[in-house]
């Protein structure tokens, strides 16, 4: 007790004192070499972490807080104080000074070109560079993508034949009728680079297009969008593997904020914004179901926008209305385009969102799978929105059986357990946003923080509502979203008003922080590349004693192999030819009914 105590005793004095030095205490003025620290924000606030370094550790030990997040928090805040002190040292010191080496000499030439921004901006661009690595060597990790995503790219692209390699029977109708866009551009990248790691580059791919929307459209400085976005586990998670719920939450993301600056008048409605919203609608409406309800929302919310703009015109009411009429017909068209998918599954199976069973007054619709029913009682039991409060907030998601506190899916458990697929968010990192977003609407009220006041209370409302939105891998642009926002009218507040505290690279300095957290506590599993191939993750996944069972010309019915059951196919073993079909390990009926005769493998 008496450490902790002391550390706490320390840590006040120590905070004192840097704000006494940062205000210019006047008796301060006797020691020159402190007074010169007046207003020297790297000072206060390097000297303010090391504070809180110390005086944190007696919430450690009292119990108030779980010990290793607190370690990890503490040893951020220490090493980023005494970088900042070191930092602000080295820019204060006379490179003139006969006492340096000429390496002394070079390094504080170049810092005093140097900046907070500088740094940041620098850091998002290693942090951007290091995922890029990832998603262009490592095929260590799957799940989801390595049960269907990479075998619809193949399929779609002729990179394996039904005959080399055939879905589970569900899985073969989820190719009838799911979106498929966004496995066609993962077979583009595999085609393309001639590797299946390469399909990984699709997410970092629409990662790089939605910080450049944020940089060119809502003028958000590079380091601020990035930063701000990886700092969310589950972009930056999700920003390198094949996976496909990033690319799609990114087109709704755009969608919703391009919406918004109309609203604003900050955009004008003409060809080239009708191209971004066509493209960001159809992006999203052809990648996941669940976004298109979405998609459609927001289409409404536009639909007035566009229309009142061409009324507004000069001319007489005749013309008003035909080229109102021509805007709407022209609306019409590209709407067939963007949800051509569930038009598609209406035609040819009378259900827009085929297999998944759907029911309509009453009518249950063709379908060949029933919606996912795994949820635990204790959630279920939750009305929507106090259920996806409990995953944003992350209030008792984590698993220690996990490999790492978040995960793609928040899976690594049994689907039937209460904490799976809660959680995702960085719960601190939204409770950060909020008070940042109140603070802004209040101190910045106009227009623009009204609007966004408005897009967020839609967004919270209607999001709960849709199916298993407590898995928060589905509908990311939430987040993504109101991170944005936040950023915009920071952005438009320090323009207007001086803000000391209050600004963009403070609010980045906070992002990384939580960076380096996440970072620390995954072991930088998702930041760092492992340079790990496919090939080698399948070394271990295949196992050797089934697939030396498997005989050229054979026609293999393998069973119980999912997620991994792909791997097995003859395109991953050359030059060895056989048919390979998958199949969940099911009744012993259903397997002899599903495989048709094949040889059994399980």
């Amino acid at each position: 007790m008496l450490i902790p105590l002391i550390s706490l005793i320390l840590g006040i004095v120590l905070l004192g004192f840097a704000f006494l030095t940062y205000i210019g205490y006047p008796s301060f003025k006797s020691i020159p070499s402190l007074y010169r620290l007046k207003g020297n924000q790297f000072f206060v606030l390097g000297t303010s972490l090391i504070a809180l370094t110390l005086a944190l550790g007696i919430i450690g030990y009292i119990g108030y807080a779980d010990a290793s997040l607190l370690r990890s928090v503490r040893l951020v805040f220490g090493v980023t104080g005494i970088f900042l002190i070191s930092f602000n040292w080295l820019r204060t010191i006379d490179s003139e000074s006969r006492e340096l080496s000429k390496l002394e000499k070079m390094l504080v030439a170049v810092l005093k070109f140097m900046n907070v921004k500088t740094i940041l901006t620098f850091f998002s661009i290693s942090i951007l560079f290091s995922i890029f690595l990832i998603s262009f060597f490592d095929g260590n990790y799957g799940g989801d993508a390595y049960m269907y995503h990479l075998p619809f790219a193949a399929r779609l692209w002729g990179i394996i034949t039904p005959e080399q390699y055939t879905f589970e029977y569900n899985i073969e109708h989820r190719f009838l009728g799911f979106p498929l866009l966004a496995n066609w551009l993962q077979g583009l990248f595999w085609v393309m680079f001639k590797r299946p790691e390469a399909t990984n580059l699709l997410a970092y791919s629409s990662l790089l297009i939605f910080i450049a929307y944020l940089r060119f459209y809502l003028k958000i400085p590079f380091y601020l969008a990035s930063l701000t976005l990886l700092a969310v586990p589950m972009v930056q998670m999700h920003a390198a593997r094949s996976y496909i719920d990033l690319p799609g939450n990114v087109g709704v993301s755009i969608l919703i904020l391009t919406t918004y600056l109309l609203y604003i008048n900050k955009l004008e409605f003409n060809n080239k914004t009708f191209l971004l919203i066509f493209l960001s609608a159809g992006a999203a409406a052809n990648t996941k179901f669940q976004l298109i309800p979405v998609v459609f929302i927001a289409l409404l919310l536009l639909l007035p926008k566009i229309v009142s703009k061409y009324w507004q015109l000069k001319g007489n009411y005749k013309n008003k209305l035909i080229r109102a009429s021509r805007t709407l017909f022209l609306c019409l068209l590209a709407s067939v385009v963007i949800f051509i998918t569930p038009i598609k599954n209406t035609v040819l199976y009378a259900n827009p969102f085929y297999p998944v069973k759907v029911t309509i007054a009453g009518v249950v619709l063709n379908h060949n799978e029933a919606p996912p029913d795994f949820m635990h009682e204790n959630i279920r039991k939750l009305p929507p929105h106090l259920r996806w409060g409990r995953s944003i907030l992350e209030i008792d998601v984590f698993d220690k059986r996990r490999p790492w506190p978040w995960t793609l899916a928040m899976d690594f458990i049994s689907w039937d357990e209460e904490k799976f697929g809660l959680g995702g968010y960085f719960g601190g990192y939204v409770i950060f946003n909020l008070i940042l977003f109140i603070y802004l609407c209040w101190k910045h009220s106009n227009k623009e923080s009204k609007t966004a006041i408005i897009i967020m209370v839609l967004m919270t409302g209607l999001t709960p509502l849709l199916p298993q939105a407590y898995e928060l891998r589905y509908y990311m642009y939430w987040m993504m979203v109101f991170v944005a926002l936040n950023c915009y009218l920071l952005c438009r507040l320090v323009e207007q008003y001086s803000q000391k505290f209050i600004n963009p690279r403070n609010f980045a300095l906070v992002a990384t922080s939580f960076i380096l957290i996440f970072v620390h506590k995954t072991n930088g599993f998702f930041t760092y590349p492992a340079y790990e191939s496919l090939s080698k993750y399948m070394e271990v996944n295949v196992q050797e004693e089934t697939f030396n069972k498997i005989k050229d010309g054979d026609k293999i019915c393998l069973v119980g192999k999912a997620p991994h059951s792909f791997f097995y196919s003859s395109y991953f073993h050359p030059p060895r030819q056989y048919s390979l079909q998958s199949e969940f390990e099911m009744s012993p009926e259903y397997i002899e009914d599903k495989c048709q005769g094949r040889k059994i493998l399980q």
